[in-house]
């Protein structure tokens, strides 16, 4: 194996900001009609889900100078910093929610969300243990858990963690993504493409999943069926420099000189210096040998 395939090894989508966006974590609150803070979560979840974050913030804030000890204002607050990629103020946020509720699953499970993505891995696993003892029917917690615990290169740990996601929630395709990760990471590439082709058969708009199960392609010398998935991820919305730099080696491997040097170039135009030797080679396809 070349140096440059030992390299995109190391490049599987990480889903956990992909599972922000479709329900890693909750804006959440209890508020009734007869809740003196209703107005303001009503006004702030409008705000929120019309895209005003900062106006959402402030109705947030409102409720909670009204009722500092109401832990669902906190965790509102926090989740809407969250989507404004405030995460250490998001922190702050559910960190007070989960002190005011601490038997709440949900309050652990945002805040255990936020600390990944802080790259504090240790933190949010000793959240999401949390999350998961009290909601243990739940498999986002599980999932979630299985992320910190991939991140502390504890792959047994976050394997048993999706099985029992999955077995709970067996239409889960992020589920099935992540276990795929996992598996990769242990050089388990034949078990990852199952779990994507299944991930795929539940959900076909994920672009990171078809990313994943391109690098096996790639990995395992299918070319054109690793050009075909990544593809259909640039067309489902995957931009990043690495993509199209991987979709480039995939071309290069066909004997697409011209479309390789295409992505090469995009990928440097974008940033990601490791292309810019073969986007500079215009008199013969790029090669993934160094």
């Amino acid at each position: 194996m070349t140096q440059l395939l030992r390299r995109i090894m190391l490049g599987f989508p990480v889903l956990c900001t992909l599972l922000v966006s479709i329900g890693c974590t909750s804006l959440g609150g209890q508020s009734t009609a007869t809740d003196p803070l209703a107005p303001l979560f009503a006004q702030g979840q409008k705000q929120f889900y019309a895209g005003d974050l900062d106006r959402a913030v402030v109705s947030f804030s409102d409720a909670i100078a009204l009722a500092p000890d109401r832990a669902d204002a906190w965790n509102a607050r926090g989740f809407a910093k969250s989507r404004q990629n405030k995460t250490s103020d998001a922190v702050h946020d559910f960190q007070a929610a989960a002190q005011r509720d601490p038997q709440n699953s949900l309050y652990h499970n945002n805040l255990g969300v936020a600390y990944l993505e802080l790259e504090r891995p240790g933190d949010a696993l000793l959240e999401l243990n949390d999350a998961v003892r009290l909601s243990p029917e739940n498999p986002l917690p599980l999932i979630h858990r299985a992320l910190a615990n991939r991140r502390l290169k504890q792959l047994p740990e976050a394997v048993a963690d999706l099985d029992a996601a999955i077995a709970l929630d067996g239409s889960n395709a992020i589920a099935y993504a992540n276990r795929a990760v996992a598996y990769a990471m242990q050089r388990d590439f034949s078990a990852a493409k199952q779990d994507l082709d299944r991930a795929i058969a539940i959900n076909g708009s994920i672009f990171q999943i078809y990313e994943s199960r391109a690098l096996i392609q790639l990995l395992a010398g299918d070319y054109a069926l690793a050009v075909k998935d990544f593809s259909r991820a640039v067309a489902l919305g995957a931009n990043d420099t690495v993509t199209y730099y991987n979709r480039a080696v995939a071309f290069s491997m066909i004997g697409d000189g011209t479309r390789a040097q295409k992505d090469f170039e995009t990928s440097c135009l974008r940033g990601y210096t490791a292309a810019c030797p073969f986007s500079r080679v215009s008199s013969q396809p790029a090669t993934p040998t160094l």
